[in-house]
């Protein structure tokens, strides 16, 4: 009896630090590196708007690639995975590679940034199928 009531205290203390069930959400374990894939996206962004031979087209391109991107990476700080809206932020980066006037090094980041997210998309979809 004794036994008993100090194995649920133990679970119940497990359970309130999270530790008693880690892989309830297996994905929400790999969020952080997930994240820094989306960070280093805007990073990039930033850096390239920097062009100094920018158009106010190319600005505009790169604000609503800002703006997709941020509208993604918030949904997914909540724990939410929005293919839609991810679909979205990488066809606005896409758009900023194809339109924009950019420093070449620029260009090559943001082309291997685009290759990992729809690299990371593919995974998602794959592996985490009905999860959400």
């Amino acid at each position: 009896m004794m036994r008993r009531i100090l194995q649920k205290a133990v679970l119940i203390t497990l359970a309130a630090a999270g530790l008693a069930f880690p892989f309830q959400y297996p994905e929400r374990g790999y969020a952080r590196e997930d994240r820094s894939l989306f960070d280093r996206v805007r990073a990039d962004l930033d850096r390239a708007s920097r062009y100094p031979y920018s158009s106010r087209p190319d600005r505009k391109r790169f604000d609503e690639a800002r703006r997709d991107l941020f509208d993604f990476e918030s949904r997914f700080d909540q724990g939410r995975y929005e293919k839609h809206e991810l679909d979205r932020a990488i066809d606005r980066v896409q758009n900023v590679v194809s339109h924009n006037s950019l420093d070449p090094r620029d260009r090559g980041a943001l082309d291997e940034d685009l290759r990992r997210m729809r690299d990371y998309r593919r995974f998602r979809d794959h592996h985490y199928e009905g999860w959400r």
